[in-house]
């Protein structure tokens, strides 16, 4: 789903009128961006909606410079690709689980229904989104808006970027942990490797355990993991570990 129709072209109808004014029309894309969606057309879902947005806020001050982030779009890339990426990865039958995303500050992001019913496959019932993403993050994707090129000479760069998202995790679960959820709330941490294109020079790209460390970050936190039926470390490739309550 995602590697094979990620650059596709799609053409997104709205079935409900837009006045061409952001502030007006924002409330109606939100409620497009909560429709409940099948699992295998979450992807296709969030590209719509950050096509919606891209569109409506042309021109206008809610526009973010791009590659920067802020408003629906921040909760597209911060949410709605990342339970996409899920999606993608986790569930044997995508077609027969229903996603809703929901905007606000519950303790959940997502709501997962199944069209039929199996106790052995559908324990997951609500989904809680967190990303490893940092100031530092956000600094990049200023600069990167400015038009330039940012150049790392240090061979060691993606090994400390590595160790800095292990201290960002630690910091999620102890955050996380710390809240209330509804029964068979999954926890999911979106990595989120991929959002720079990078080139090595000179030599190859550090080899990284990230499979190994990002357990071993989950071994240690058991314990803040208790209000979770489950826990999922990804990127949009791969799931890298998982701890399950049962």
């Amino acid at each position: 789903m995602t590697k094979d129709n990620e650059h596709c072209i799609r053409l997104v109808t709205l079935n409900v009128p837009v006045t061409g004014d952001w502030e007006k029309d924002k409330s109606v894309i939100l409620k497009a961006a909560m429709q409940p969606t099948r699992a295998d057309e979450f992807y296709d879902h969030a590209v719509a909606i950050q096509g919606l947005f891209d569109l409506l806020t042309y021109g206008t001050s809610s526009a973010p410079i791009h590659p920067q982030r802020k408003g629906l779009l921040l909760k597209v890339h911060g949410e709605l690709y990342p339970i996409a990426h899920f999606a993608k990865l986790h569930f044997a039958d995508p077609a027969n689980v229903i996603i809703q995303w929901i905007d606000g500050s519950q303790k959940h992001d997502a709501t997962i229904e199944y069209i039929k019913e199996d106790p052995s496959k559908c324990d997951i019932r609500y989904l809680e989104v967190t990303t490893l993403q940092s100031e530092d993050d956000a600094k990049e994707l200023k600069e990167l808006s400015k038009g330039s090129t940012i150049v790392n000479v240090t061979t060691n760069s993606e090994h400390d970027i590595h160790l800095k998202k292990l201290e960002l995790l630690k910091t999620a679960l102890k955050k996380k942990g710390s809240n209330i959820y509804p029964p068979n709330t999954a926890l999911l941490v979106y990595t989120d490797e991929h959002r720079l294109q990078k080139f090595y020079y000179g030599m190859s790209a550090p080899k990284i355990d990230r499979k190994g460390t990002y357990k071993a970050v989950l071994e240690e936190l058991t314990p803040l993991l208790e209000g979770f039926s489950h826990v999922f470390i990804y990127s949009k490739d791969e799931i890298y570990c998982t701890w399950s309550a049962h």
